[in-house]
């Protein structure tokens, strides 16, 4: 993964994870797979 996205993933992840309303389960490689699926070229 390129270094800018993974850190976008990175600050996505933390939000997410600290956010208190509601229980999110997320796993990080899960995220990074989406991320990376929505800059894939078709």
């Amino acid at each position: 993964m390129d270094p800018k996205l993974e850190h976008i993933a990175d600050l996505i992840f933390k939000k997410i994870k600290n956010y208190k309303n509601k229980k999110i389960f997320l796993e990080k490689e899960n995220l990074n797979k989406f991320i990376l699926s929505l800059f894939k070229e078709k």
